[in-house]
């Protein structure tokens, strides 16, 4: 294989990548059957595209929104502490806003 696209995405769709490539019986290798165990194992949420889609409208960089919907956070201090990417870390409306789209979209179990 060989890389012709780079984009940020969540786990949960780089899991379903693998998974599909396997129901088409393509021959993977063990570097790509070590990251599909790795992301099956930490998806915590099947809709994390959807979500990343969300944070993007609401003006999240891509990267942000990728990291924020692989680790779900769940409260405002934890939201901050992943904020790097940005050029300046949103008002706290804005991080409550973003709280309450990440338990709309991906409750917590």
């Amino acid at each position: 294989m060989r890389i012709i696209n780079y984009k940020n995405i969540p786990y949960a769709e780089v899991a379903r990548i693998i998974r599909k490539l396997m129901e088409r019986g393509v021959e993977l290798d063990q570097i790509t059957m070590r990251v599909y165990e790795y992301v099956s194992k930490f998806t915590k949420c099947e809709r994390a595209s959807e979500l990343v889609n969300i944070l993007t409208s609401m003006r999240l960089k891509e990267i942000t929104a990728v990291i924020i919907a692989n680790i779900l956070p769940r409260s405002i201090d934890e939201l901050r502490a992943l904020m790097n990417f940005e050029d300046e870390i949103p008002s706290e409306d804005k991080l409550n806003e973003i709280l309450s789209k990440i338990n709309e979209v991906c409750p917590q179990e």
